[in-house]
């Protein structure tokens, strides 16, 4: 365990074994003794994550724990830096994983969904969650060594070159936080209702 919360101390996207070594006090060989590889210990911090995390509670409608399931994601993207971008590029899913998603997925064919649907639900909600959290945190990058623009200044002024566009991205709040992602759960959520309900 004591590696896990060493790898969870830093930014997941940039962990490397002899960073985490190093915070220890060890040598770097030494945690192959644990983790066969760098994704085998970020798939351990994942798991170690999920399993510490208090979930929606799947008695409740299924658009409200779906929403939850949203910021629950949200708020253990905020709390482990790189979690997001680590869901989205190593391979393989954790064991915890597989069991909420399980959870999930009962409930949801509890509540009229066919199988394939509720399964379909949670990925989206989890992808689009993770995907907009990466991009958000992109945001506040430097563009290269050679321009010192910010990201998010990159994009704004490309789209703001498009007037015919610019009242359709919005204010300046989409730029920032979250973004458009309520906004997306949303429609997907309606969608899914019509879908269900019919």
């Amino acid at each position: 365990m004591d590696i896990v919360e060493a790898a969870l101390a830093g930014d997941l996207s940039e962990l490397t074994m002899p960073s985490v070594a190093k915070r220890l006090g060890v040598s770097h060989s030494a945690l192959y003794r644990y983790f066969a590889d760098r994704e085998a210990l970020l798939r351990a911090c994942a798991d170690h994550v999920v399993r510490q995390t208090v979930w929606p509670d799947t008695d409740r409608p299924w658009r409200e724990f779906l929403t939850d399931l949203c910021d629950v994601l949200w708020s253990s993207f905020e709390r482990y830096p790189g979690l997001a971008q680590v869901g989205l590029a190593v391979p393989g899913t954790p064991p915890a994983i597989i069991e909420i998603v399980e959870k999930l997925v009962g409930s949801l064919t509890a509540q009229g969904f066919t199988p394939h649907d509720a399964v379909l639900a949670v990925d989206f909600i989890s992808e689009v969650t993770m995907t907009q959290f990466a991009m958000m945190a992109a945001m506040d990058k430097t563009v290269s060594s050679a321009d010192s623009r910010s990201a998010r200044q990159a994009y704004q002024e490309s789209w703001n070159a498009s007037e015919s566009l610019v009242e359709g991205i919005g204010d300046e709040s989409t730029w920032h936080g979250r973004g458009w992602l309520d906004e997306k759960i949303t429609i997907m959520l309606d969608g899914l209702e019509k879908r269900v309900i019919g």
